[in-house]
């Protein structure tokens, strides 16, 4: 029964230990205050245009390995972007 007692409150610990660490990972070095969580950008145009490349070359060449398609993509990315800035 003692170590029933004794491993629950082990793993309480463990938990309350566990969520400061987390608590104090978020904090900033020099104001104390826990960060904002970071917000995701969303794509831009040359990720829109890059993913439209991708697909049609995957579509076109399914067995080709995806980092030569990459570099391909890359290239008609920039060549279809010209003068769009």
């Amino acid at each position: 029964m003692d170590e029933e007692k004794f491993a629950r409150a082990f793993a309480l610990a463990y938990q309350e230990a566990l969520v400061a660490m987390n608590q104090a990972t978020r904090t900033r070095k020099a104001g104390g205050k826990a960060s904002p969580a970071k917000k995701k950008r969303g794509p831009n145009a040359y990720n829109k245009e890059f993913s439209k490349q991708m697909k049609s070359l995957k579509k076109k060449h399914p067995r080709t390995p995806v980092t030569k398609l990459m570099k391909r993509a890359h290239t008609a990315t920039k060549k279809a972007r010209k003068g769009k800035r």
